[in-house]
């Protein structure tokens, strides 16, 4: 029923990776931005000036900024650049909105922000972006996808029945706040996830997923096993996509 709801359908032809394609793209993925690392700070905050760093690091690299759809493409047809990083945030933080968008903005970076629905606008410890801010994010250019309902700490111990839910409600309120164009893609919570969990995506009709796994995006077994590093991994991420 839901995915009737949803408008979706599983009769596509699901692209497929190309392989033997070059290692040339990372997928960094970002959790809080702060104002300042303090004693609190943990290991996926990025203070501003850090953000700032990395990204103005980068692009004296070289890095050519690109978006998940453009990856998307990439990697199952059309070619992309040598040495491209495409930047992705998860969980929904206010940090995000406050202090990350402005710099992207200014440097015209593409980014991709992946939310769990259910938490959308709560101010208890760490704030998330209310509904009408991820508007304000989806008109300055920023992809707003689903990273499920309720951020399972491991969507791999859930039923069939119970990830289809996250999977579905989530696209659900996404679609019904921020319209019906939402992009279908995924991130899994934690990056847990394993090929059970791959193939109830492609059911429900999502047709790119996101792992934390710590190679360049050419190595996805799968569009739905698609690789990230975390943010802290920058420099490594690099030097992946830079050997000869």
């Amino acid at each position: 029923m839901l995915a009737a709801l949803l408008g979706l359908t599983v009769a596509y032809e699901v692209p497929k990776i190309v392989p033997g394609k070059p290692s040339r793209t990372v997928v960094l993925t970002y959790h809080d931005i702060i104002p300042k690392r303090t004693k609190s700070s943990v290991w996926f905050d990025c203070a501003v000036d850090e953000f700032r760093q990395q990204l103005d690091w980068l692009t004296k690299q070289g890095a050519t900024f690109s978006s998940v759809t453009d990856l998307k493409e990439s990697i199952t047809s059309k070619p992309i650049p040598p040495r491209t990083v495409v930047i992705t945030f998860a969980d929904g933080y206010r940090g995000f909105y406050d202090y990350a968008l402005p710099e992207l903005r200014k440097r015209k970076i593409p980014v991709a922000m992946f939310v769990h629905t259910g938490y959308v606008g709560v101010k208890i410890g760490r704030p998330k972006m209310t509904w009408d801010q991820l508007r304000d994010c989806q008109r300055a250019g920023v992809t707003v996808a689903s990273q499920t309902s309720s951020h399972p700490a491991d969507i791999t111990k859930l039923t069939d029945d119970q990830v289809k839910s996250e999977y579905m409600v989530s696209l659900l309120r996404l679609r019904s706040e921020l319209g019906p164009k939402i992009p279908l893609y995924l991130a899994y919570p934690n990056g847990k996830y394993d090929d059970r969990t791959a193939k109830l995506a492609k059911q429900v009709g999502y047709e790119m997923a996101f792992t934390e796994a710590q190679r360049p995006a050419e190595r996805a077994p799968s569009i739905y096993l698609v690789p990230r590093y975390v943010h802290t991994k920058y420099r490594e991420a690099w030097r992946d996509i830079s050997r000869k």
